[in-house]
């Protein structure tokens, strides 16, 4: 691999550096697979900890097999390691370069472009060749004490005053909501798509944050009540040594990592385990769910995740608990959190979101670092245990009572060559999710393969849309979306088709073949993309069109060669014993 890359700018002022990169790639096959993008990471290293964090990339052009590509972005450096800045310095800066199947840690790039701009109160930069390094300044300038609290106290009172003229003027804004709720006025457009009821809250909330300054609404009122509850058990109670409490917003039952894990645990008395499980965020709570929410955090000493749960990220945990992330998806395939970094819906660097986590648990050594820099966290923070659901594949006695039930409950599928059709959502989050549903005709499809393929429907949970089955293949297609474990239906599948599911993962431990439908690859490279190159390495045979679909599976052309590989990749202990080590890991924090 044929590479040259070049720092133009690098300047520090205060807590900013801002760097600006130009370069290229050659590869003699980079017209094969002319989707690549390359990737360029910032990686800081302390003593102590590192963190990872990807260099935007604003332009990528592929031509005459070469990709040219350059970027400008703007980092704060007290936010690289967030709680642990004070600890973490000195600390040095490389980059790590990936593009296709090539990848390198602390590339050869020189970095010691002038520091045309730098300010000495909060860093000494030093430059040695491919190094950077961040040294704590001697001479720093802080603001005496009183100069601190003349400032604070002037703001102070300045809020004050704009948040009682906000409290006195409530009543006005009540009776102007009143009236355009009558017609008299209309409501801003903001407002047209809420109930009544909701829409006069909203107004009167947006009146009054317009007048303090003071951004009020429901959510940021249940998140501040929630914080308020946090300190106050924080404040009153103590943490209890043996309490565990499992916290998933994105299911209210006890399924998947969580009821393995807890099926190994149930039986020790010594454990105090509690379950917040809802499948609603803060702002649709109660305020008893709040209560209970805040109190577990502040008293247990081991909590656990299964999902991104923001409002946890907003209070500062005691030192003695624990916050442990059981993330819910197999391997590193979407890019998510920080690596979306200036994408849409990517979270922007200074939030708080998911650096909270003292442990996260991955399904390989190779998603560690994927994980680290989606999450902003040390890379020692990211453990390769497994991934607990994924125990069922090595359980025979499970798997049988799994294909025992469906046939079960749908006798006309024995005998049948089960495709299962899985693709995920399109769209940023679970509120705008759809699924062209047009894309895939069932029409077209059951009259172009045998008779003897029969068909399941399982939609990500997210997506609503309704997927059209004609009466007359009605007794071959079935949609199963709203029902059954989608591990389970995997027990009956000969044939996958999905696009960007991480449903990969799990079919690649027992070798199902796969078909990727991905009429629009190309779109979801720009707007999501992949930790790896999607074209080198996604596990099955790869189609464009409806046509290439069905053809694929006259011929049973599903590439399997590629599945062994992926799963090697991306699971490092293939032996049913996930849930083991993930409750090894649990009872080491309880210590």
């Amino acid at each position: 691999m044929e590479y040259s890359i070049e720092v133009k700018e690098l300047l520090v002022k205060e807590n900013t550096m801002t760097l600006t990169i130009m370069g290229y790639i050659a590869d003699p096959s980079i017209n094969s697979h002319f989707l690549s993008n390359p990737k360029l990471v910032l990686h800081f290293i302390s003593k102590k900890e590192d963190r990872r964090i990807p260099f935007v990339l604003s332009n990528v052009t592929h031509i005459d097999g070469k990709c040219f590509f350059s970027g400008r972005y703007n980092y704060r450096l007290d936010l690289l390691f967030w709680k642990t800045r004070a600890q973490c310095l000195p600390f040095e800066m490389y980059l790590n370069l990936g593009f296709a199947d090539f990848y390198e840690e602390k590339i050869p790039v020189d970095l010691t472009a002038d520091l045309t701009e730098l300010d000495n109160r909060n860093f000494r930069v030093k430059t040695e060749g491919n190094k950077l390094s961040f040294l704590p300044d001697k001479k720093r300038i802080y603001h005496t004490p009183a100069a601190r609290f003349f400032v604070t106290l002037c703001s102070g009172i300045l809020k004050t005053i704009l948040f009682a003229v906000g409290i006195a003027l409530i009543p006005f804004f009540i009776l102007e909501g009143l009236l355009r709720l009558t017609g008299v006025k209309s409501f801003p457009a903001r407002f047209n798509d809420e109930s009544k009821l909701k829409k006069l809250i909203a107004y009167i909330f947006w009146r009054f944050s317009r007048v303090s300054t003071c951004e009020v609404n429901l959510w940021k009122s249940k998140r501040f009540i929630f914080r308020r509850c946090f300190d106050f058990y924080k404040t009153f109670c103590s943490v209890k040594p043996n309490k565990l409490t499992f916290i998933s917003l994105r299911r209210d039952d006890l399924s998947g990592n969580f009821a393995f894990v807890y099926d190994k645990i149930k039986d020790d008395d010594n454990l105090d385990i509690n379950f917040i499980l809802n499948d609603h965020t803060i702002s649709e709570m109660s305020f008893r769910e709040i209560r209970i929410f805040s109190k577990a955090c502040a008293t247990s000493k081991v909590v656990v995740l299964d999902e991104f749960t923001p409002q946890i990220h907003y209070i500062s945990l005691r030192k003695e608990t624990k916050l442990i992330q059981l993330w819910h998806a197999c391997g590193a395939f979407k890019t998510f959190g920080f690596t979306r970094l200036s994408k849409p819906k990517g979270s922007p660097q200074p939030t708080h979101n998911h650096r909270s986590y003292d442990y996260v648990t991955v399904s390989s050594t190779y998603c560690k670092k994927c994980h680290s820099e989606g999450f902003g966290i040390a890379t020692k923070n990211v453990v390769a245990t497994g991934i607990p659901r994924t125990d069922v594949f090595f359980d025979e006695a499970y798997k049988a009572e799994a294909r025992r039930r469906f046939y079960e409950a749908h006798p006309n599928f024995v005998g049948k060559k089960i495709i299962l059709f899985a693709p995920t959502f399109r769209g940023m989050v679970k509120e705008t999710a759809f699924y062209p549903t047009e894309m895939f005709d069932i029409n077209e499809v059951c009259s172009a393969i045998p008779d003897d393929y029969a068909i399941i429907i399982k939609h990500h949970p997210f997506v609503n849309d309704v997927q059209p089955i004609p009466e007359k293949y009605a007794d071959r297609v079935i949609d199963l979306s709203a029902d059954n474990e989608l591990n389970d239906l995997l027990f009956v599948t000969d044939v996958i088709i999905t696009d960007y599911s991480s449903l990969v993962f799990e079919a690649s431990l027992i070798d199902i073949p796969m078909i990727f439908y991905v009429f629009d690859l190309e779109k979801y490279i720009n707007e999501r993309d992949f930790y790896f190159d999607f074209k080198l390495y996604a596990p099955g045979k790869i189609v464009y069109s409806t046509e290439q679909l069905v053809e694929a599976i006259r011929k049973e052309d599903y590439c399997t060669e590629r599945i062994k590989p992926f799963a090697d990749m991306f699971f490092d202990n293939r032996d049913g014993k996930a849930t083991d080590r993930v409750v090894k890991l649990l009872y080491d924090n309880l210590k």
